[in-house]
């Protein structure tokens, strides 16, 4: 498809991106100079299982489904349209069906595959026909809020749809007359499921309840099914309608009810995010569930995940998945504005990743003092340590928080790591063993999101959105007899001064505290860099001057004995969730959206701005001895950067294709387009997110794109200069 729009891409985008084993690389790529060199780690286009990337939408997909015979998926969007899919072709099968009212939430289609349903934020169910895209029914009102799902009762005699009105509702599928309203949810429905004998309907809502309703009388079967207080998102019966499972959004976790006793069954799955949307497989022998760029795979008798059955390439959260009808492929449907279809069977079967990562976003990155390792701390929920000291980078995990982990922080000696979590706690780490060393430190009342360890490794700071600093004894794992500290709104960041006198707090409501180290006494009156989120703070060497991060895309530097600015680094176009100093003083990176950038501390200019992760960049830090700077993203990756070939790096680098390269996604169709609008690369929609350029020396993360171009590149007019005849 994308060859159709540029038929010389033929050879300068096809070639580099096929696969290497394939007749068509072996045959031609011998023919060519000057086009880019692709080198795939964790992504192969034989191995993948990857079948279909399916493009269109100009918005979040929300909603995918299957035909009964497998041929058409149909897919619902932000965009306002439900789009059409002939399977065998990957090819739209008739014109997007426009619903004119505003983002489709959910589509079903009808169980003989000749209608299709839809709801969404007009608050009214929408009936076609599915080979015409006409209206087969006016319009199905009722409902006072939007429709979050619809559903077509297994025999097709009834249409269900669960809204945000509190309401589920029964409609006669032929006449779309209302049968039944059922009230009982105390909030908006997100989710509704017939069980697979249609007797049964599920409802999931916002009110921290599963509930079951008799599709014959609208009656409620029981109690609701809440053994855990958390929002319930998805649903889906197994096959043979003993297991009803339900996805949570704050614990992350998928629950599920025995349907003969209307018990919960013991298994509970711990998803990496919030389960987003799951299916069971055709044969009820797997669970999948979706959230933040991935698709997992679930043993549901025993919660376990199944070994190598993790699918990536999606770079956005995955709201919908669902198996076709013969349980051989797997439809999700992203905001990426992509519907993909992957081959389910090599999905169960696949060999474990080649590099350990971490299965949600980077929150958080610390370095070794001697340079030698680094530890992350992520939204899956866990620590890990990576060597760095080989190409080949190996990881271990710490696992104990039961909640996203916000920070982490090494000792100055190195041998603890301090972690934070959304689950209250603070923990210590022996970096040796890896073993947690005694009881979480408790004491914050809600989410901790930041620690700092003292220069000399006595205190350990941490931050909370409970509006508190607190300051822990690390000998003896007790608060310290001063504290804690409080702020004007959530503490995002916390820091020692590096000489140890001073102690750094930002905070949501955009003021930077500071205190005397060691006691309750602030050191200088708070400031207030503005009225948004202050997302990041740090010192510098020297201790004399303090760097912050801010919502309204700037970085602040102030002057910390007089307490004034000392001048402002703006060229961000989003929030600045990161900053940090150069051990020499002489340099500032900052990162926001998807980029870093490397700033001259004495006057505030720009050197470089540097591209490669595929989503926001939440943590930087430079190793100790300034040569590289670490990264971390929510594309679950982390990224080593060459200081002094960033410094090299000519202004324009800025705008050099090769250098953009790894922000493709931000261009439609992974089209890499010059400053005219002319096309000068495309790359397959798995790569987004996972290219590897210079400055860029590493990428660690289950999935990795090194680009090279040697002896430069054949663009626009020049690109027949690419084709040479064997010599």
């Amino acid at each position: 498809m994308a060859i159709s729009r540029s038929a010389p891409h033929i050879y300068i985008s096809a070639i580099p991106s096929a696969a290497k084993d394939s007749l068509v690389y072996q045959e031609f790529a011998s023919h060519c100079t000057g086009i880019a060199s692709v080198t795939t780690f964790g992504i192969d286009h034989r191995g993948s299982s990857l079948v279909a990337t399916l493009t269109g939408h100009d918005n979040w997909v929300n909603s995918v489904a299957y035909s009964f015979d497998g041929r058409l998926l149909a897919s619902g969007s932000d965009d306002g349209t439900v789009r059409i899919w002939d399977t065998r072709t990957g090819e739209e099968a008739r014109p997007p069906l426009q619903s004119n009212y505003g983002a489709v939430f959910s589509i079903a289609f009808s169980p003989n595959g000749l209608r299709l349903v839809s709801g969404g934020v007009d608050d009214v169910v929408h009936v076609w026909n599915a080979s015409t895209g006409r209206a087969v029914l006016p319009p199905l009102r009722g409902h006072s809020y939007r429709i979050m799902s619809v559903e077509y009762s297994p025999d097709g005699l009834l249409i269900a749809s669960g809204s945000y009105d509190k309401t589920v509702r029964l409609w006669n599928s032929e006449t779309g007359v209302q049968v039944f309203t059922m009230t009982g949810h105390a909030d908006g429905v997100n989710e509704i499921a017939f069980s697979p004998d249609g007797r049964l309907l599920a409802s999931a809502a916002d009110d921290k309840t599963v509930r079951l309703w008799k599709s014959d009388t609208g009656e409620a079967v029981g109690n609701p099914l809440n053994d855990v207080e958390d929002k319930f998102h998805s649903l889906a019966f197994s096959p043979n309608g003993k297991w009803l499972a339900a996805g949570s959004q704050d614990l992350h976790q998928v629950r599920m009810w025995d349907m003969e006793t209307l018990q919960p069954i013991p298994v509970v799955i711990q998803a990496i995010v919030t389960a987003a949307s799951l299916c069971f497989s055709c044969d009820g022998s797997r669970l999948v569930t979706s959230g933040y760029r991935t698709i997992q795979s679930w043993d549901p008798q025993t919660g376990r995940e199944l070994p190598g059955s993790s699918l990536a390439g999606h770079s956005d959260y995955v709201r919908s998945v669902t198996f076709s009808p013969d349980g051989l492929f797997l439809a999700s449907g992203s905001e990426d504005n992509t519907v993909r279809i992957w081959d389910a069977a090599s999905g169960a079967k696949r060999a474990v990743e080649p590099h350990p990562a971490h299965s949600m976003g980077v929150w958080s990155i610390a370095v070794h003092p001697t340079g030698a390792c680094i530890v992350s701390g992520s939204l899956d929920c866990s620590v890990r340590i990576w060597d760095i000291s080989t190409s080949d980078a190996k990881s271990q995990s710490l696992l104990g928080h039961t909640g996203w982990v916000y920070a982490v922080a090494i000792s100055p000696d190195g041998r603890l790591i301090a972690s934070a979590s959304a689950d209250h706690s603070v923990r210590l780490w022996d970096m040796r063993t890896c073993a947690s060393i005694g009881e979480p430190l408790l004491g914050h009342e809600k989410d901790v999101t930041s620690v700092n360890f003292s220069p000399d490794g006595l205190w350990l700071a941490s931050g909370s959105k409970d509006k508190t600093m607190r300051v822990w004894d690390v000998a003896t794992r007790q608060a310290a007899p001063f504290g804690p500290l409080s702020c004007n709104e959530a503490v995002n960041s916390v820091s020692f001064s590096p000489d140890g006198r001073s102690l750094a707090a930002g905070d949501d409501a955009g003021w930077v505290h500071l205190w005397r180290s060691g006691t309750n006494e602030q050191a200088l009156a708070p400031i207030q860099a503005n009225s948004s989120s202050i997302w990041s703070i740090a010192f510098s060497p020297d201790s004399k001057k303090l760097a912050s991060g801010s919502e309204d895309s700037t970085v602040y530097v102030w002057d910390v004995a007089a307490g004034h600015q000392i001048f402002q680094l703006n060229g961000h176009d989003q929030a600045v969730l990161t900053v940090a100093y150069s051990p020499d003083n002489l340099h500032i990176v900052s990162a926001s959206d998807n980029s870093l950038r490397l700033w001259n501390a004495t006057d505030g200019t720009t050197i470089a701005t540097l591209f490669g992760h595929g989503n926001l960049v939440t943590s930087v830090a430079f190793t100790p001895d300034g040569r590289s700077v670490i990264s971390g993203g929510c594309d679950n990756t982390i990224h080593v950067w060459d200081v002094e070939a960033a410094l090299l790096m000519p202004p324009q680098t800025e705008y050099d294709p090769l250098a953009r390269l790894g922000s493709a996604i931000l261009y439609r169709d992974g089209w890499l387009v010059g400053s005219s609008g002319e096309l000068l690369l495309w790359l397959p929609a798995e790569y987004h997110g996972y290219i590897a350029l210079p400055p860029c020396s590493m990428v660690l993360g289950s999935h990795r794109v090194v680009l090279e171009a040697q002896n430069g590149l054949h663009w626009g007019e020049e690109w027949t200069s690419c084709w040479r005849t064997r010599g």
